[in-house]
């Protein structure tokens, strides 16, 4: 149950990060200049290219959500730390949760970082969405350290 409350809440969240994104974006399309900056360096623009580039975070993590969502369909199929036969079950499901948290905050995180490049485009501030990518990145790293350690703690 809990499983299920957490995914379709995870679900529910990154679709409407999503869907508020393309209608931002799209309803922007006509401000955003041709040329948009790509790259920062201490909080100055040094690389700059079209602003078509703004699909290609949205589409990288749509198909970076969908290959992690393959993963976390065959739990069995990842490297496990101290795995034994009593603790298997609990190691998958433990592995599912975890691959599938962080195949919805992967997807936020480039909604939001691409929100933030979106928002510097036009003129924005573009702090906040930065942030919250940021955030997620570092969650979505620190996450599966969390597993590791809980898993190297089983006894059996």
């Amino acid at each position: 149950m809990r499983k299920k409350l957490l995914t379709c809440t995870l679900i529910i969240i990154s679709m409407a990060i999503l869907f508020y994104h393309f209608v931002h974006l799209f309803s922007l399309w006509s401000e955003i200049p041709s040329t948009i900056p790509i790259h920062f360096n201490s909080r100055a623009p040094d690389h700059w290219g079209s602003k078509y580039l703004l699909f290609i975070m949205p589409v990288v993590g749509i198909v970076l959500w969908f290959f992690m969502g393959l993963l976390a369909r065959r739990p069995e199929k990842l490297n496990y730390v101290h795995l034994t036969e009593e603790n298997k079950h609990i190691q998958y499901v433990k592995a599912e949760k975890l691959m599938v948290f962080i195949q919805y905050l992967c997807l936020m995180m480039f909604e939001f970082a691409n929100e933030a490049f979106l928002r510097n485009a036009v003129g924005m501030d573009s702090s906040l969405p930065l942030s919250i990518a940021l955030a997620l990145m570092a969650i979505c790293f620190l996450a599966p350290m969390y597993h590791m350690f809980w898993a190297a703690t089983l006894k059996h």
